[in-house]
């Protein structure tokens, strides 16, 4: 069993009670009832997320290396009881895939109607919470942050135990649903950050935000764990080169990006992206824009090359499954973030680390933070088309560094940016 002592809970038996020793809450008011004797630590974790796409593969990371670690980690989320982990990196998109009746409801509800269930999930969660765990003892719960959420805080401090709370965004901020009771969801994140034993930030730029918008939360309590990769990125076997001749680039420079296509342009911001590298690459006939994932936006991205007549030069591969991306990010020269805004921490930046491709990104600080020190001269200023086709061109002049470059980065996220070393930091930041 795991020795991790996890504090400032002190856990110890007596009866079938999990008591709490000086130090948390002083004593819960209520009890944990066990069914017998625990076989392993457990987790708790939350969530309200649907579990797909680049969410869901970082819900599966720290899963991973909490279960690396020995834990026994069990869910609560509203899609059902089962392991969600199973759903990380599916196309949310995908018209194909069969949907729960929750997931195809949710797009047909207005938004201001949607804003009131997502506070109303709270009466559900916190009887839920309570239910499991007067059942079974917990050395922690881990939350993954929505909007509105508040139970879980009220249930850690009601039973003494540790909550730990990431948080990926906050209420105001843009995303691609549109932002209604954003008063409401700032009480809600109040009173939960102000419970939290541990708050684990993706980027400095929400920690920051947090001290400021919440002075009153402890600013030792949180904490910058940015995004990363699993530690099985680096023992997969791939082969980019039968993707590059199956496409017929086997002799192209191939700059790769990996997403999916959205009509909300402030998202990824490829409309933005390419006429701009098509105009920085119009006097290398060689370099290709290979874009992989699908989406609604992928009509009114195809017309842009259309338009500037470089159709032919844009490679589009579909929706392509989670487990086989890696053959396609090794069939890239150069990994592509057309934008991200200075709070998120990009997973496909570290994706094109793993594979040990540099990567053209914007200067933001989650990205400039990761691999500024290796590449300074790939990043270029957000939403500068100057500042990017600038960029552009360093990279192309800059081709027989890329191999150096790329081993450099992938030996960055291998030593420092796995979600094992992830888990390991959550659980030395408890205890």
């Amino acid at each position: 069993m795991p020795t991790h002592a996890v504090g400032p809970l002190r856990a110890r038996w007596r009866r079938g009670n999990l008591i709490s020793n000086a130090g948390y809450n002083n004593l819960s008011k209520e009890k944990t009832i066990t069914e017998g004797p625990s076989e392993s630590q457990r987790v708790l974790y939350h969530l309200r997320t649907q579990g797909t796409g680049s969410e869901g593969i970082h819900i599966r990371g720290m899963v991973t290396a909490f279960r690396k670690k020995g834990y026994t980690v069990d869910f609560l989320w509203p899609l059902g009881e089962g392991d969600p982990t199973v759903r990380a990196g599916v196309n949310p998109y995908d018209t194909k895939k069969r949907k729960s009746p929750f997931e195809l409801v949710i797009p047909l509800i207005p938004g201001p109607v949607f804003a009131i269930l997502e506070f109303c999930y709270n009466f559900w969660s916190y009887r839920r919470l309570r239910q499991i765990l007067r059942k079974r003892s917990y050395q922690f719960i881990y939350e993954r942050h929505f909007f509105f959420s508040l139970s879980s805080g009220l249930v850690a401090k009601r039973f003494g135990i540790p909550l730990v709370v990431e948080v990926n965004e906050l209420a105001g901020f843009q995303r691609v649903r549109r932002n209604y009771l954003a008063g409401l969801a700032k009480k809600c994140e109040r009173s939960l950050f102000n419970r939290a034993t541990v708050i684990s930030v993706v980027s400095k730029f929400l920690r920051d935000a947090i001290i400021e918008q919440y002075p009153e939360v402890h600013a030792d309590k949180i904490h910058v764990v940015p995004n990363g990769v699993e530690e099985s990125f680096f023992t997969r076997s791939v082969d980019g080169a039968s993707i590059r001749r199956d496409l017929g680039i086997e002799d192209k420079i191939v700059f790769g990006f990996i997403g999916f296509f959205l009509r909300e342009k402030s998202w990824h911001h490829l409309d933005w992206f390419i006429p701009a590298f098509i105009e920085a690459v119009k006097d290398h006939p060689s370099a290709v824009l290979l874009l992989i994932g699908g989406g609604p936006g992928r009509d009114d991205l195809e017309e842009i090359g259309q338009s500037m007549d470089f159709k032919d030069r844009m490679i589009f591969t579909g929706a392509i499954d989670n487990v086989g991306i890696g053959n396609y990010i090794d069939a890239m020269d150069i990994g592509v973030i057309p934008h991200t805004n200075e709070y998120r921490s990009p997973i496909k930046l570290f994706e094109y680390m793993a594979y040990g491709k540099p990567v053209l990104a914007p200067n933001q600080e989650p990205v400039e933070s990761i691999v500024g020190e290796v590449q300074p001269y790939y990043l270029f200023e957000a939403k500068s088309h100057t500042s990017l086709k600038k960029a552009i061109s360093i990279v192309l002049e800059d081709r027989e560094n890329w191999l150096e470059k790329g081993g450099q980065l992938k030996e960055l996220a291998k030593s420092k940016y796995t979600y094992e070393k992830h888990g390991v930091t959550i659980l030395r930041l408890l205890g």
